[in-house]
């Protein structure tokens, strides 16, 4: 079955397909909430929306060039457009249908709120805030890249970055973007402040320096230097001396468990 495409706008509903009750209850809960979080204007909210659902990624393809096969959702904010590919929603870092739709959702509102295009990790990270997209797989994620992250050896860009690599690498930035941007605004009041902060000076860089006196990856390495209590643990038990110390127990275990076998086979020549 072909794409369908939703245009959620006034005047046109006779001349589309029926949206599906809960994904256009979702959409407007979602779009009122975010304008009012983000300082849209009101010709910025009420703007147009299209929302393509497909079924797979095949096809969502020919009208979303370069779409990774592992995407549950994309979008265009300059374009005020975006798709859900319902075969792909679940894996992680992907909610459910309702949940990625609040993500991409967020991308557009988020440009319009602003003005201009955010960084990606920051854009990524906010969508996964309001879409309150997982919660314990986010912190499985952003423990593989604990251990770099603690020693300080990885920065925003390397965030940035990953955020175009393979799936997994994609996984891991997501977790990160998520946890920091989460811990930096506890409160929805502290992200409307700042967001209103970025507005007023055209730079979300700008905004960071007036409001957190440093940079957004002097932040970022600040956030690292504060990571929950399992991620000490986490760095340690990577570090070489325990690394070693599992080799030298692993291998007294087999050569334990080898004398046990020759001592039973002299056992049963005796007899």
């Amino acid at each position: 079955m072909a794409a369908v495409l939703f245009l959620f706008t006034r005047p046109l509903a006779a001349q589309t397909p029926a949206v599906p009750a809960d994904l256009r209850a979702q959409m407007d809960q979602s779009r009122a909430r975010l304008c009012a979080l983000y300082g849209v204007t009101d010709q910025g909210c009420s703007a147009p929306i299209a929302v393509e659902v497909a079924a797979t990624s095949q096809e969502a393809a020919p009208r979303w060039p370069g779409l990774p096969s592992y995407a549950a959702g994309a979008a265009e904010p300059a374009a005020g457009r975006l798709v859900v590919v319902l075969s792909r929603c679940g894996p992680y870092p992907f909610g459910d249908a309702g949940q990625t739709l609040k993500h991409e959702l967020s991308h557009v509102l988020l440009l319009r709120a602003l003005g201009f295009s955010p960084p990606r990790w920051f854009d990524e990270g906010l969508a996964m805030r309001v879409s309150a997209e997982w919660g314990l797989r986010d912190e499985l994620f952003a423990a593989l890249a604990l251990p770099a992250v603690a020693h300080g050896s990885w920065r925003l860009q390397r965030v940035e970055s990953d955020f175009a690599g393979g799936e997994g690498q994609v996984r891991r930035s997501y977790a990160l973007a998520k946890g920091f941007v989460r811990d930096l605004f506890r409160g929805d009041a502290d992200l409307s402040e700042f967001l209103a902060e970025a507005r007023r000076h055209g730079s979300v860089e700008r905004a960071f320096q007036l409001r957190f006196g440093t940079t957004p990856d002097g932040a970022f390495q600040n956030w690292a230097k504060h990571l929950p209590w399992w991620g000490e643990w986490v760095v340690a038990l990577n570090s070489p001396e325990v690394l070693w110390l599992v080799v030298l127990v692993l291998f007294l275990m087999a050569a334990a468990a080898a004398w046990r076998r020759r001592r039973k086979k002299y056992q049963e020549l005796d007899d």
